[in-house]
């Protein structure tokens, strides 16, 4: 599979880019539209518009309900019960909307930065240094070649004496 922005090939379907960074669906494997998208910057955004919907509707059916009963002397427990619950949900759902958008932006600084790794790695390469002239050294070969024949047998010792 070859990549549609930057033309890398030997890339995996339903995965990112290895040069660039950006998301290769399965064309083939397609069955129509997923609910929040096909990738997972949809998705990612899907799950941020419900994160904040949902934390908007409890926080504004929390209040409706302290509004309405709030020091009537009519109202039951349950009322506030249901208010503070709603208020856990409203609480709940904005830490998710702030933990979503931390992702957002880290995924979207990791893509930049992938991005700049592929023009980098498209500039043709110069060498910094030239070779290295090796022809004053002497070769590893000729230095420890019969090294053993040079020593002399060390003399026998008599273990007898004490």
């Amino acid at each position: 599979m070859y990549c549609s922005t930057c033309g890398a090939d030997s890339q995996t379907s339903n995965a990112f880019c290895k040069r660039c960074g950006e998301w290769l669906p399965d064309i083939k494997g397609r069955r129509g539209i997923a609910f929040g998208g096909e990738t997972p910057q949809q998705n990612l955004f899907t799950g941020l518009f419900m994160s904040a919907l949902s934390s908007m509707a409890a926080l504004v059916s929390a209040i409706a309900l302290y509004a309405t009963h709030l020091g009537s002397g009519d109202a039951k427990w349950s009322v506030y019960f249901a208010a503070a619950v709603c208020l856990c949900i409203a609480g709940w759902q904005a830490s998710s909307f702030v933990v979503g958008l931390k992702l957002q932006r880290r995924l979207k600084r990791s893509r930049q930065v992938s991005q700049c790794v592929a023009k980098m790695d498209a500039r043709p390469s110069t060498p910094a240094l030239k070779s290295a002239d090796m022809s004053a050294f002497v070769e590893p070969s000729l230095v420890t070649e019969n090294t053993t024949s040079l020593f002399e047998r060390a003399p026998a010792r008599n273990r007898d004496t004490r």
